[in-house]
């Protein structure tokens, strides 16, 4: 019986271990899309069977900045794979804490798949393609101002129900296309033109605040929306601009006119979008979360 009594009293302390010990969450990696592409956005996700205190991580030596869902069991964050980015795997680090304190490391390949943009060859009057040196002079400015916003934005998120399209219109010049004007290679171009009349309204990709608004020589009437964890969207070539420094704006408000100022040789808008300042197909943002939508 004294036997009895002491397999039972260990049983009972096991039992009251096990009791004790935390649960192990199990954790997932997933990016959607599964290989992004050169120029693309892609959502990363961090899946948990309980809730986590935090997640981090980094990914070619860039910070990632997740944001956890109601639950705590799925954190998610935007990256962008920028168009000149070189195709390979590299690999995507992330540090996970427990609500109990614990932390975990993770660590998975990432593919990036090639992309073979289309050649645009375009003929524009000299005076547009050759700069006069006062007039070089005001682009290096306002490109110098462009990248200062890049580098000073919110990591807080502010997008709440997705990206959608400013406008509805037919692509005229696709995403990453390499220019040859006049002859000469130029850089690759970095949003999409969409068809527009002059005077169309220019509605907010989603929510935001406006951090830039500008007349700049290649991209005249300008918007930057700032929408928090690194995304900006950007509208050119305005005739209106509608919106103020500094304003919060809603998915969907209209922020501007599309017109044709700047170095346009017609009415038209041209949308691009940066993550943590890599150049990305704008509609590729509005993919993610559609494709989230449905799974």
């Amino acid at each position: 019986m004294k036997g009895t009594g002491c397999f039972f009293a260990l049983l009972q302390a096991l039992l009251l271990l096990a009791w004790a010990r935390p649960c192990v969450a199990e954790v997932k990696l997933h990016s959607l899309p599964h290989q992004p592409r050169q120029g693309e956005a892609f959502l990363l996700q961090v899946l948990s069977d309980s809730p986590l205190g935090s997640v981090t991580g980094s990914w070619r030596n860039r910070t990632i900045h997740f944001f956890p869902g109601p639950d705590r069991r799925r954190f998610e964050a935007i990256l962008g794979v920028d168009l000149a980015q070189a195709p390979g795997r590299s690999l995507v680090r992330v540090e996970i804490r427990t609500t109990g304190g614990d932390r975990r490391s993770l660590r998975t390949p990432l593919d990036v798949l090639p992309v073979d943009f289309p050649v645009q060859r375009l003929t524009l009057p000299r005076r547009m393609v050759t700069l006069s040196r006062k007039t070089l002079d005001r682009v290096m400015r306002e490109k110098a101002r462009v990248s200062r916003l890049f580098q000073d934005l919110d990591t807080k998120k502010r997008w709440g129900a997705g990206f959608m399209p400013p406008l509805q219109g037919a692509v005229l010049s696709p995403f990453g296309a390499r220019r040859i004007l006049n002859g000469e290679p130029r850089s690759p171009h970095s949003g999409v033109d969409l068809k527009a009349s002059e005077g169309t309204p220019v509605r907010a990709s989603s929510d935001g605040i406006v951090a830039l608004v500008a007349e700049h020589y290649f991209a005249g009437k300008s918007v930057y929306l700032d929408h928090g964890g690194g995304i900006v969207s950007m509208y050119f070539h305005l005739s209106q601009v509608r919106v103020r420094q500094d304003d919060r704006i809603r998915k969907g408000e209209v922020i501007g006119l599309v017109g044709k100022t700047g170095r346009a040789t017609g009415p038209h808008l041209h949308w691009g979008v940066r993550v943590a300042g890599s150049r990305v197909d704008p509609f590729s943002v509005v993919k993610i979360f559609r494709e989230e939508a449905l799974r």
